[in-house]
């Protein structure tokens, strides 16, 4: 709370638009919780870089480290060779035979720059021949048997002093182990009584001469053993894979089946490979595979010789990092606006890796720890904050639907005012669902006014909010004023036709008129959507929206009648959804709460899907009427009619199955049959006919469909049912628009378009359609189209 107060405070005097103050309004109307839980996981995250922290987070650190390994490890020296006594050797020499085979072993490896015998000279065995061998050859390592001293500092295992007055050096092997037991460096220096020995990898270089890309005394961290051993100075590397090193046998090298030169300028390890006493070692967390003693000694030589080191990064460099990743996802939360949050968080988490991997390729190990664990906490708490605030405004907008829909005055919406508040359980889906149907409405809508073939607007309180295409047309400037881009210029024609509008309107209100517009006559036509109140919710008596049309009469004076009952339907049927949705967004930056309701949640948001529904069906209805009353003969093409038939019983056949109906057909009096025709349009209308007929029909009927030639060069098509048949009103009223044979007093059965839509598709083909029925017995149509050729 002292965090979000002083906030506050700072607020106050720091200018208005400032982006700070901005984010100090945030913070304090965060509240001091979020502030508290970042401070959290920020020491978390510091965490990780601490010892305890270590333990638990270093398992994944050194998976990540030996992934980025793979990436960014040195092309192997090929310097490095391994001679191993393998299971075949000692077969065919004897374990306690090979000390006599090791001057003959040095006289083939004679070309080497240094050799390392890295195994364990075990005491009472003859090593005249090794003695002898090492004299000959100056490049000889060998390891100690184990780096153990006695009280006064010397050896317990000492080397035979013959053998180490020969030697080059004399090295030890320590390495440092991690998590999963997988070797991550050596110790390059250990002090004893008698001095500083150098581990066996500085030897084999030094012996040989050669220089390695990095200076290993860069690279050097303490490093503890164990818990309470004391910490020694190591350094870490990159382990090279085992196959960074050739490898031979020792029984071919004796035998010579190896050349000379094969070991020329190169370091040579020699070890044991089938006797595993000095134990095995991981490599990498990656596998399971162990390596032998003298193939590992081998691998970090290598890594060393191939500049192959890494350390980790400063403690202060990675406070900082750590800071400045954790502050960036806090701010991509704070900042960050809808689902480009998301996307940016996602984006973020995997620039943790990027820079590991960055800093690797210079040798610097960040250890993530924590880091991704903390990214991900913070990304899911601003979430759910996120979530939770978009939950409450939903829950504000469903109760100011339910306002809305309280101040419809329709017999059908009204019953839906005592809905109460959606229910804990499913709410985001429910309202999901209804935000989804809202769009669904609006796009629907926008898109069918702009379809219509006529200038259409939508008054939104006194002014011209939405127009169509054909409105946009008719506003176009005049020639004389076309080159003159002023904004009053170009707003002119819209204002004056919203004083005709306007003018038009007051004079008969509700009433279709007559206005003049550039030298044409117009029809407006006018239909209120929502009545507007004042402050206090008193009615106005000007609507606060409605639909305006204008109707070319020199264009369309034979469909005035027409598209005037057209749009009054459509207008009357998408009244109240409409309605519903303008007050609902002109409403929606209110802020005031409004009181749950109690009961009845789930009734309501099945009555709003079923009115979405309705509306929506209206729309496809209406605009596949439009869209066959526009069709053109150039998109006909030669077909057979069996075939339409065919496609459109396939679509009905699992409803007609549903009621144990048969549908028997198509019945053809000859398979050569060619009609020219659109056959997506024509499929659908037939398809309407069946439907028509399934649903009308009892269970266990029969449908039949025929398709015979007539004498004057036509095809008749023949749909007989055994269906409730219709009486002779009915046939009369038939095909028009929004008629239905039997009205429903729900949104739940047909809109009425159907059948118009049959005939107009009918007709754009230059065919006819008849229909005869018998009440209780059924009915037959028959469509009579046009042979082709």
């Amino acid at each position: 709370m002292v965090l979000c107060s002083a906030a506050a405070c700072a607020a106050v005097a720091i200018p208005k638009n400032c982006r700070v103050r901005k984010l100090l309004n945030f913070f304090a109307a965060l509240g001091s919780g979020p502030i508290v839980f970042m401070f959290a996981m920020f020491a978390l995250a510091l965490l990780g870089s601490y010892p305890a922290g270590g333990v638990v987070s270093g398992t994944l650190d050194r998976v990540l480290f030996d992934l980025m390994a793979r990436m960014v490890a040195h092309k192997p020296t090929g310097d490095i060779v391994v001679v191993n006594i393998d299971e075949p050797t000692l077969t065919a020499l004897g374990a306690r035979n090979l000390p006599a085979y090791s001057k003959a072993l040095l006289d083939r490896m004679g070309l080497a720059r240094s050799i390392v015998l890295d195994l364990p000279l075990a005491p009472g065995l003859d090593y005249g021949s090794l003695e002898r061998g090492m004299q000959d050859h100056p490049q000889v390592i060998l390891v100690r048997p184990s780096n153990a001293t006695d009280v006064s500092g010397n050896p317990v295992l000492p080397l035979p002093r013959a053998l180490a007055d020969h030697a080059a050096a004399i090295s030890q092997r320590d390495v440092t182990i991690g998590h999963y037991g997988v070797v991550t460096g050596f110790v390059p220096y250990i002090r004893t009584a008698s001095g500083t020995i150098s581990h066996i990898a500085l030897d084999a270089l030094r012996v040989a001469r050669i220089e390695a890309p990095v200076p290993f005394e860069d690279y050097l961290e303490p490093y503890a053993p164990s818990v309470d051993a004391e910490r020694v100075q190591a350094v870490s590397i990159v382990m090279p894979p085992v196959e960074a090193t050739r490898q031979y046998s020792y029984l071919d090298v004796v035998q010579g089946r190896i050349p000379g030169d094969a070991f020329a300028g190169k370091i040579v390890f020699v070890g044991h490979e089938a006797w595993l006493g000095e134990g095995t070692y991981q490599t990498s967390s990656l596998h399971s595979e162990a390596i032998s003693r003298v193939q590992l000694d081998a691998l970090i030589t290598e890594a060393v010789a191939s500049g192959s080191l890494t350390r980790k990064i400063a403690y202060p460099a990675e406070v900082a990092i750590q800071f400045v990743i954790t502050i960036g996802i806090a701010l991509i939360c704070f900042v960050v606006p809808g689902r480009a949050m998301h996307l940016a968080a996602l984006a973020w988490v995997p620039l943790i890796f990027a820079i590991a991997l960055g800093l690797l390729l210079f040798h610097v190990w960040l250890p993530i720890g924590f880091l991704p664990v903390v990214c991900i906490l913070i990304y899911g708490f601003f979430a759910s904050v996120r979530h939770h605030r978009t939950l409450m405004l939903l829950r504000r907008e469903v109760s100011e639907l339910n306002t809305v829909l309280a101040s419809i005055q329709s017999s059908d919406v009204t019953k839906l005012t005592s809905i109460p508040a959606l229910a804990a359980h499913g709410e985001l889906r429910h309202i999901e669902s209804m935000i989804h149907e809202i769009r669904l409405w609006q796009r629907t809508y926008v898109s069918m006014i702009d379809r219509l073939p006529y200038p259409v607007f939508l008054e939104l309180e006194g002014r011209l909010a939405v127009r169509n295409d054909k409105a946009n047309n008719l506003l176009l400037p005049d020639a004389s004023d076309a080159a003159d881009c002023s904004l009053k210029k170009r707003t002119a024609p819209l204002n004056m036709l919203k004083q005709k509008i306007d003018a038009a309107l007051h004079a008969a209100p509700g009433t279709p008129r007559e206005i003049v517009w550039r030298s044409r006559e117009y029809v407006l036509l006018c239909e209120p959507l929502a009545e507007a109140a004042d402050k206090h919710g008193q009615t106005n008596a000007w609507p606060a929206s409605q639909l305006i049309s204008l109707i070319d009469l020199a264009d369309a004076k034979n469909y005035v009648a027409y598209d005037k009952e057209m749009l009054r339907h459509v207008a009357h049927d998408l009244r109240s959804p409409l309605t519903t949705i303008l007050m609902l967004i002109e409403r929606r930056s209110a802020e005031t709460a409004v009181a749950d309701a109690t009961q009845h949640d789930h009734e309501f948001l099945r009555n709003l899907r079923r009115y979405a529904d309705y509306s929506l069906r209206i729309a496809k209805e209406f605009m596949q009427l439009a869209r066959a009353e526009r069709l053109e003969k150039d998109t006909f093409v030669p077909i057979a009619p069996a075939d339409i038939v065919r496609d459109a019983i396939d679509q009905v056949w699992f409803a007609a199955e549903r009621k144990a109906i048969k549908l028997h057909g198509p019945e053809v009096s000859a398979d050569t049959l060619l009609i020219r025709a659109n056959p997506d349009m024509l499929v659908r209308a037939i398809v309407n006919l069946l439907d028509n007929a399934i649903k009308y029909s009892a269970h266990q009927t029969e449908i039949r469909v025929r398709i015979e030639e007539t004498n004057d060069r036509h095809v008749a098509l023949h749909i007989n049912d055994q269906g409730i048949g219709m009486s002779d009103d009915t046939l009369q009223h038939l095909f028009e628009p929004f008629y239905q044979a039997e009205r429903q007093h729900d949104i739940d059965g047909g809109v009425g378009l159907g059948l118009p839509f049959v005939r107009a598709v009918i007709q754009r083909h230059g065919g006819t359609i008849h229909v005869s029925s018998v009440l209780g017995r059924g009915t037959e149509f028959v469509i009579r189209l046009p042979l082709f050729p």
